[in-house]
């Protein structure tokens, strides 16, 4: 067995029992004490499990990074094909707002070819990322930031947001149905999101097709509400049909 295999099945066994002896998993993966404690520095290193004296336990204070990472990563090639096709809309000199998210994310490193463009984001990492380019006028939205998320949000996010206009806003959702609209699981998120939307000319709900059929908890907009969904190809057609019957104009990107 490959060292790589046995620490992801050190980490499910782990995960199932919520903690764990030395001597039980020296027994269960066959493998001396030495290896075995290398192993769990690796895997405390990668905040996957806790060492603790004698064993280890699985760790469900993960860090924001690591999350974020980790959402980032699924449908990576979709959501870089969603963004491509989303900046691809945005000409030079032109105001954009950025949602908190993975797909807005990928949006934000699609535009720093753009000149002369204004980005306008309640997004910490977008920021942090776009901070000092020349080409580029930023401006951050303070607030309240979400535990696990990068996104600011509360009253102070949305009344600056209220302050302002955009030719673009591009936000990210975590649902996509027929009768519920575009929704995300966080109401206060949501708010900062629909507040984005009215502020700008083209309002633009980006996210790939793992969303379409799902409903979080809070709305976001209706689907005759927004200028365009980008999605990716991946969306089933019969779905994809199904919204643009009930008046959302979708964009396959590819």
């Amino acid at each position: 067995m490959l060292a790589s295999e046995r620490r992801r099945k050190i980490v499910s066994y782990i995960q199932e029992r919520g903690e764990v002896r030395i001597e039980e998993l020296k027994t269960r993966f066959g493998v001396s004490e030495v290896t075995l404690r290398r192993d769990l520095d690796i895997l405390e290193s990668e905040y996957v499990i806790r060492r603790v004296r004698g064993g280890a336990v699985s760790n469900q204070d993960r860090p924001l990074e690591l999350l974020f990472k980790e959402k980032m990563e699924l449908y990576i090639d979709e959501k870089k094909q969603i963004a491509k096709a989303a900046a691809g809309l945005v000409e030079d000199g032109q105001v954009v707002m950025l949602s908190p998210g993975t797909t807005t994310t990928l949006v934000a490193r699609e535009l720093v070819e753009r000149r002369s463009i204004t980005v306008i984001t309640s997004a910490i990492n977008i920021a942090a990322e776009l901070a000092g380019r020349e080409n580029i006028t930023l401006v951050t939205i303070g607030g309240i930031v979400r535990s696990g998320s990068y996104a600011a949000v509360g009253h102070l996010a949305d009344e600056a947001i209220a302050q302002m206009n955009a030719d673009y806003a591009f936000v990210s959702v975590d649902g996509v149905e027929v009768s519920a609209g575009f929704t995300t699981p966080n109401l206060l998120e949501s708010r900062t999101n629909i507040t984005m939307l009215k502020s700008a000319i083209h309002s633009v709900i980006v996210t790939d097709h793992s969303k379409l059929g799902r409903v979080a908890m809070s709305p976001v907009a209706k689907l005759n509400e927004v200028s365009w969904l980008i999605t990716d190809k991946q969306a089933p057609s019969d779905y994809v049909d199904l919204l643009k019957r009930r008046g959302c104009r979708v964009m396959l990107a590819d």
